[in-house]
């Protein structure tokens, strides 16, 4: 995903549109360190090398302490789970 598309589409989100650029940067840093945690209690049918659709609801509460609700923290995974997902391959410590 190119970065005019990223945004494009947090724009089309209330809440997401009102984040802060670091609290962007946060949440992906935070979802990326969490890959294992997100991908644990997926059905063992979910494959691991791409990011799942859905949630744990534990994550998702965790995740919105980047000063979003649960609703937001799900609609920015659909648009960002991708790039969390690649986040330790990217050169990351994570």
């Amino acid at each position: 995903m190119d970065v005019g598309s990223l945004f494009l589409a947090i724009r089309q989100h209330r809440e997401l549109a009102a984040m802060s650029y670091i609290d962007l940067g946060r949440f992906l840093q935070y979802a990326s360190l969490l890959k294992d945690d997100i991908i644990q209690p997926q059905p063992h049918t979910i494959s691991i090398m791409a990011a799942p659709d859905i949630l744990p609801p534990s994550i998702t509460s965790f995740l919105s302490v980047v000063a979003i609700s649960p609703e937001s923290v799900d609609a920015l995974w659909d648009i960002t789970k991708d790039l969390a997902w690649a986040g330790r391959e990217m050169g990351g410590k994570g």
